[in-house]
């Protein structure tokens, strides 16, 4: 994949054909998921499973085609903020999830009760 490099930052350039690529390998993974449910071509936890793999690939299409990411050693910063970047958000969620599962279970709310 042929990028080019701000000589000052190392930030990464896409050309045309990177960009036309990566275009086309998202609107083909959208088109194949939508695929997957249109026409229940799976169970639903199978379709789960494909759907989940599916935009997993689709993200780090998108990663690398249009965000540039990657471990060449100019864009290598670039990389490291996306990852932190990537555990803080973990963080957050996952400690949203979990306040909010304790509330739930501390405070016995469920469904027969708020009826």
């Amino acid at each position: 994949m042929a990028q080019h490099f701000d000589l000052d930052t190392g930030a990464a350039h896409g050309t045309y054909k990177t960009y036309i690529i990566g275009f086309i390998l998202s609107v083909a993974l959208t088109l194949i998921a939508f695929g997957i449910t249109g026409f229940h071509l799976f169970s639903p936890q199978g379709s789960f499973i494909a759907i989940a793999s599916l935009a997993l690939v689709q993200l780090f299409i998108q990663l690398v085609y249009f965000l540039h990411l990657n471990f060449h050693s100019k864009s290598r910063w670039n990389l490291i903020a996306f990852a932190f970047t990537a555990i803080v958000v973990l963080i957050l969620v996952a400690g949203t999830l979990w306040i909010m599962y304790n509330l739930y279970a501390n405070m016995g709310m469920n469904a027969m009760k708020m009826g």
